[in-house]
């Protein structure tokens, strides 16, 4: 970073803390040095220095300076700074005065906050005021040396701190790039799984954030703010992985069920962004981008400036491309209509200043919508290589894979795409993923392929995974270091895998690092001593640094895609989750079973004696008897308020009565009571709702048959 840069200062409060400790100092040492060589008092500049210091050490300690904007005021306090210490220098003697050290110390803050054009010019200032007694009290060549050495040091004492400052902005623009980088990544894998379940939204998120961005510069948005709504209207739909696929791809207007359970996408949105520290700001803007100006918006019903002015920006960006966009039920509206329509809708629907701007800026430059976007880009060829490579074709290699990996989004797929490529690069017999798992104990077998030599046959995804520390690959993972062995069964960490013979072979393994946290291990095998190179290794470390942001974005994915499938207070399926799963477990041929629906009877009874978090606790204690009585190939939901849900293949209705049963007989309770109602399919053409329907339909009459 260039020193002449313009760096935003945070004067913590530790800084103003250091100068009161320092100015205690300087009256401390005063009056300490006054007993050097015998006692020789001089009460008035002790006095002088001693109130002055104190006075200073009491406001730079306890003034609230955080909320005064010091950096703007920075000059008129730093000038009658250096006025006070040139009075205190001639109070103390002047050209005799032994204060004279601490002039180097505003230089140096200076230079530590600032840098080194600002450090310098307050150490020409205090050589300036020190000089005042040469022309006060006459000229003096012992004062005058010691101001020279003085002025020099001072310069020195700026500098150092100054170089100190520079290299730390460095590394932190260095860090905060690195970080950005990861982040952007991370929101283009999230966009991608979207995309994968909603092929309208790839160019959709795309463009309505390129707009986003044109319109937040002509309000006024900068920096963080001008970020915050890029992701956000990249992101502004990521609460749709929880929103059943059907729903997603319809061809045709919503019922208002389904249009419901759309409806709750924003909440879906912000729960998943608020999993991810660095995307939590989001969470806000995803959850207010449906409200509407007079507030008949969703799901708070914000209205005016209770909506964050991101979120409005990005409701008005999202209509205009909707309505520019071919839909699935109908054609692109002509750029006349949209404009009569926001004209139509502003005050209403839309922020007038929002949609003011916006329409300045298409009726300037038209932008470009795609109508039909394409799913996944232009093909990339597959990597097919044979024989030695120099590096350049290498490096060719490893940016198809890079290409690659820009579409996966599972660790499964990544893992098999860097393994044929490794295998396509480095001589090998066998090559292994291990992947790191939840626990991060262990490292199991995400890929394995070898030339079928019969020294491997044996080897297994079950006998090749390890522990962390255990074997070659596991002391890998623990020292996060890459290596080459010439003799892996003569190393000391080798650990050799049950029912395969002992050869001579040689290995490479590195690890997959991504942030200091380790992903997986990289192995690759090859029967012979000494069969690899220290240049193999560099390539092998280049592949696994390449997939190590792809596997982290994969698995923060896979954890977010099961947080908007899992009910967060019972740990069961949500609505949306179970819904698709039972479409999907109807689409089967052949398939027969019963949908169980189960009502809590005594729940607003419970909540209203006892307050919510009674309630709460009821609705996990069903949860807890339904998950320990229902079987391995069953699916359970809380499908809706006290409504649970679930889906048991190949029983009747009988045998699910009889799982009801259990299920009550498991709670262990006088109080809470549970009625219930079972609906079969046998291969029947019904969807999720007719089955829900025919079961609710059956809680109802038994409940009508029990007030009977």
């Amino acid at each position: 970073m260039a020193e002449n840069e313009k760096t935003p200062v945070d004067f913590h409060p530790a800084m103003f803390r250091i100068a009161a400790i320092a100015f205690v100092t300087a009256a401390t040492i005063d009056v300490g040095s006054s007993f050097i060589g015998g006692p020789h008092f001089d009460f008035t500049g002790i006095f002088v220095v001693g109130i002055l210091s104190y006075v200073g050490a009491v406001v730079s300690w306890f003034f609230p300076w955080h909320r005064v904007p010091v950096e703007r005021f920075l000059v008129v306090i730093v000038m009658p700074g250096l006025a006070l210490l040139g009075f205190m220098l001639m109070y103390t003697g002047g050209v005799h005065s032994h204060i004279l050290p601490i002039f180097v110390a505003p230089a140096v803050f200076m230079a530590a906050a600032y840098g080194f054009r600002a450090g310098a010019a307050i150490a020409l200032f205090t050589a300036a005021t020190a000089s005042l007694p040469l022309f006060i009290n006459g000229w003096d060549s012992y004062y005058g040396r010691t101001l020279v050495v003085l002025a020099v040091a001072t310069m020195l004492c700026a500098y150092i701190p100054a170089r100190v400052r520079r290299a730390l902005l460095n590394e932190y623009e260095t860090r905060r790039r690195q970080q950005e980088e990861s982040y952007v990544a991370t929101i283009g894998a999230l966009a991608a799984t979207l995309d994968a379940k909603d092929r309208y939204t790839e160019a959709h998120s795309r463009e309505t954030a390129e707009l986003a961005v044109n319109v937040g510069k002509r309000l006024g948005l900068q920096g963080d703010g001008l970020r915050l709504l890029e992701y956000g209207a990249l992101l502004h739909d990521i609460g749709k992985i929880g929103i059943p696929g059907y729903i997603l791809q319809k061809p045709g207007p919503l019922t208002p069920e389904e249009f419901a359970i759309m409806r709750e996408h924003p909440v879906i949105g912000e729960r998943i962004l608020a999993s991810v520290p660095f995307l939590a700001p989001l969470g806000p803007i995803v959850r207010a981008e449906h409200e509407r100006w007079n507030g008949s918006g969703y799901p708070d019903g914000l209205k005016g400036e209770e909506i964050p002015i991101e979120a409005r920006i990005i409701h008005a960006c999202d209509a205009f491309h909707a309505m520019a966009s071919d839909r699935s039920y109908r054609k692109a509206l002509p750029l006349t209509e949209i404009v009569a329509e926001f004209r139509k809708e502003t005050g209403h629907q839309f922020d007038p200043r929002v949609v003011d701007v916006m329409l300045q800026l298409i009726e300037q430059e038209p932008p470009q919508i795609k109508a039909q976007p394409q799913a996944a880009g232009q093909p990339v060829p597959d990597v097919v290589l044979s024989g030695p490579r120099s590096w350049a074709q290498h490096m060719q290699t490893i940016e198809v894979l890079g290409q690659q990996l820009a579409r996966a989004t599972s660790v499964a797929d990544i893992c098999n795409r860097i393994g044929e490529t490794i295998i396509a690069l480095v001589p090998h017999d066998q090559c292994r993923v291990l992947v790191m798992n939840d626990d991060r104990t262990r490292l199991e077998i995400a890929y394995l392929r070898g030339t079928d030599r019969e020294e491997y046959r044996g080897v297994t995804a079950q006998n090749a995974a390890v522990d962390v520390g255990e074997g070659i690959a596991g002391w890998v993972a623990e020292s996060r270091r890459g290596v080459v062995l010439g003799d892996t069964e003569h190393h000391p960490k080798a650990a050799h895998v049950s029912g395969t013979e002992v050869v001579d072979e040689s290995m490479l393994a590195v690890p997959v690092v991504f942030e200091d946290q380790i992903l997986a291990v990289i192995v690759v095998l090859k029967l012979g001593l000494n069969q690899y190179s220290l240049d193999q290794l560099r390539l092998l470390t280049i592949l696994a640094n390449q997939a190590a942001v792809s596997m982290a974005n994969a698995r923060l994915i896979d954890r977010l895609a099961a947080a908007a499938s899992i009910d967060p207070l019972t740990g069961l399926s949500n609505r949306a989750a179970f819904e698709e799963a039972v479409n999907t477990q109807l689409l089967r041929p052949q398939s027969w079973g019963t949908l169980l629906m189960l009502d809590v009877e005594n729940l607003r009874e419970v909540n209203d004696a006892y307050g919510h978090r009674a309630g709460d606790a009821v609705l996990k204690r069903i949860a807890r008897a339904i998950q320990s009585s229902i079987r391995s190939d069953d699916r359970a939901s809380r499908w809706i308020g006290d409504d649970f849900a679930i889906l048991a293949p190949g029983i009747d209705a009988e045998q699910a009565g009889l799982l009801a049963r259990r299920i009550e007989t498991g709670l262990q309770s006088e109080r809470i009571s549970i009625r219930w109602g079972a609906a079969e399919y046998h291969g029947d053409a019904l969807t999720a709702q007719d089955l829900l329907a025919a079961a609710r339909k059956a809680t109802a009459r038994k409940a009508e048959d029990v007030a009977a």
